[in-house]
């Protein structure tokens, strides 16, 4: 006999199938079908699948939908049935033990098998053996479910996509958003299958159940408790629209007169119906499943009333808007946004700008970066700086077995993806994080000797289409060059020549327009390249020249210099630097005569001017800017500004130019 459902009138889900997998006294089932107690529609059992002892046994038998499965008699259609607009939700309430299922089988499977149309559960990923709800893709328990013993699991989705799943009681999902619950049709439906080609279920199911709408987390823990033979009780004794179990599961509750949903407050205090005074009645507490015991759940520094009714931020993550300040510190601190990443829209995230001493909320603050500046050089130098960062100090860090030898490093191109011969860096260079707000550029001297299908001089990103930069020395079957950028796929048909060496410089802007120059001709010659993606959505995950994080040919032939600048370099950068060549760095350097004098008395000039440390300056002068004279050919920075004097200058008007000579 069913015991009866008694809920809070906080809840409304109702149950409208049950599985509990009962045989007849001779243990036998009646025409192979399985008794659906509650809705009437009886599960067939196929493939080998069987009813043994009050369970569906699965032997993990067949793939696909060939494997043993139990099917409905009519549809359950949870799109349809609990998904629409003004549709209550739907919960998958199991018992189950998984004894060994392969890799991506799965417990149940509603829907299609495109993302965002599927509702299923799968035992053991692929990536990381992790169990998981199918919904939108992986939503991921960090961890596979324990094998031989038995679990209650509970999905529950809303009519709009919010996603929670609980495994034993324990939280595993998070309202995480998926798609429109309505998307999910009625293309394959069963237990221990799914209509992809993946492993039966091998394990047994113990009690099934759906419900429409979905079960609170307090719900949930009545059932866990009550077990897979018997239907939970939500007891309310004292009628405060609080159930008794969670009232007196709360820290220092005692009795049931503390907690009260019926009153508004203002607490703290027992009886108040605001026991902890954070302005969340105790009933809303329920509702949000914060703590009723403690103002501040997430211990964020601001209490959990605040967080729900003014600040919109969740009261169960002390990040709401996870920029690493905390929901508090943010509020009280720092005058910024909780639910916002870039509260000032300066393309600098707070936590960036606090660790810089700059103002999160003023969008002045710090100023637009103008101009460029040299970020990263490697030169390859023959010797023991051979893999030095001689302006940014990130050493370069070998894949492969490239040889480094006159001057430059070279790749044989014989393995492919993330083997072949390339290098690295000993920090993140971080295209998309550290130059989102300024733009950036990538410039370096190549020879390609015959670089196979989809080979690159350089990746950065993380593998997927929509979120890599990177230059394709051969695009494809095609004997062309390439851009990858989102909407940037740029080639002009040709491949620079083979076994020559070339000059490639490309520009991001912040907002993600791309421009290219080789040998120091602007290739794409109309509008800019790419489609307004934001250049901070190129992540650090891979970041790589000579290799790609696809399996495609590694690069056949040779980088003579690599440079990533902070900013956009000028076509008349671009034009300069190709004309000095890779030894000799000048255009859009951020070399700078910030200050000039001259001495009447004995007629020198002194110059200040921007520099590195550590790098190696000559100094010319002409009176005409057609002939010029080197004063200083080896002048040694110790600091950031170099000043040097110029005592033998002469004439009524003189020129001066700073160029760094470090390689040569």
């Amino acid at each position: 006999m069913l015991a009866p459902l008694v809920l809070c009138s906080l809840h409304a889900a109702t149950l409208v199938n049950r599985w509990s997998f009962d045989t007849d006294l001779d243990g036998t089932l009646v025409n192979n079908m399985t008794v659906d107690s509650v809705g009437g529609n009886s599960g067939i059992l196929q493939n080998g699948a069987t009813v043994e002892l009050g369970q569906l046994t699965l032997s993990g038998l067949g793939t696909g939908t060939a494997a043993n499965l139990m099917a409905f008699t009519n549809p359950i259609a949870i799109g349809a049935n609990f998904g629409a607009v003004d549709g209550e939700g739907v919960t998958i309430e199991t018992w189950y033990t998984d004894t060994g299922t392969g890799t991506w089988g799965k417990l149940f499977h509603f829907g299609t098998n495109a993302a965002g149309q599927e509702l299923g559960y799968t035992h053991m990923r692929g990536n990381g053996e992790m169990s998981g709800i199918d919904r939108d893709g992986a939503k991921l328990f960090n961890e596979q479910v324990s094998l031989n013993e038995e679990h209650h699991l509970v999905v529950t989705v809303t009519a709009d996509g919010d996603l929670n799943a609980w495994v034993d009681g324990e939280k595993k999902v998070t309202n995480s958003d998926t798609n429109d619950l309505a998307n999910v049709g009625t293309d394959f439906e069963a237990i221990g299958a799914t209509s992809w080609n993946d492993p039966g279920m091998t394990g047994t199911v113990n009690e099934f159940r759906i419900w429409e709408g979905t079960l609170s987390p307090a719900e949930v823990a009545a059932s866990l408790a009550s077990g897979p033979n018997t239907l939970f009780v939500i007891e309310d004794s004292d009628t405060d629209d609080l159930p008794d179990s969670y009232e007196l599961a709360q820290e220092g509750i005692t009795d049931l007169t503390q907690l009260d949903g019926t009153k508004n407050g203002p607490g703290p205090g027992a009886n108040t119906g605001d026991f902890d005074g954070d302005g969340l009645t105790d009933l809303e507490e329920l509702s949000a499943e914060t703590d009723p015991t403690k103002a501040d759940t997430d211990e964020d520094g601001l209490d959990d009333g605040p967080e729900v009714k003014l600040h919109l931020t969740d009261p169960l993550n002390n990040d709401s808007d996870g920029d690493t300040l905390l929901d508090g510190a943010e509020v009280n601190t720092h005058n910024t946004s909780p639910i916002l990443v870039d509260t000032d829209g300066d393309f600098y995230n707070d936590d960036v700008e606090v660790a810089n001493s700059t103002l999160p909320d003023d969008a002045n603050s710090p100023a637009p970066f103008v101009g460029t500046q040299l970020a990263h050089r490697w030169s390859f130098t023959t010797g023991a700086q051979e893999l030095a960062d001689s302006v940014g100090g990130n050493t370069a860090i070998l894949f492969g077995d490239p040889e480094l030898t006159g001057n430059q490093i070279n790749f044989d191109g014989l393995e492919i993806g993330p083997d072949a011969d390339s290098f690295g860096f000993t920090e993140e260079v971080g295209v998309g994080d550290n130059y989102f707000a300024s733009g950036v550029t990538l410039e370096t001297w190549y020879t390609d000797s015959g670089t196979g299908t989809w080979g690159k001089l350089a990746v950065f990103g993380n593998g997927t289409d929509a979120t890599n930069f990177n230059y394709n020395l051969q695009r494809g079957p095609d004997n062309v060059s390439s851009i990858q950028y989102p909407g940037a796929d740029f080639s002009d048909e040709t491949r620079p020549a083979l076994n020559e060496e070339h000059h490639l410089a490309l520009t991001i802007t912040p907002g993600g327009e791309v421009n290219a120059w080789i040998d120091g001709q602007h290739v794409n010659t109309g509008d800019p390249l790419g489609d307004g993606v934001n250049l901070g959505t190129i992540p650090a995950t891979f970041e790589r020249v000579g290799a790609s994080a696809w399996n495609d040919a590694g690069m056949s032939g040779s980088v003579n210099e690599f440079r990533v600048w902070k900013g956009t370099l000028s076509a008349e950068n671009v034009a300069e630097n190709f004309t000095n060549g890779p030894d000799i760095l000048t255009g859009g350097s951020g070399l700078e005569i910030t200050a000039s004098s001259h001495n009447p008395i004995n007629g020198s000039v002194t110059l200040t001017f921007n520099s590195i440390a550590g790098r190696t300056y000559r100094i010319d002068r002409s009176p005409d800017l057609i002939s010029w004279l080197d004063v200083e050919e080896g002048l040694v920075a110790n600091a950031d500004s170099t000043t040097f004097v110029d005592n033998t200058a002469n004439g009524p008007k003189l020129f001066y130019r700073i160029v760094d000579v470090s390689n040569q």
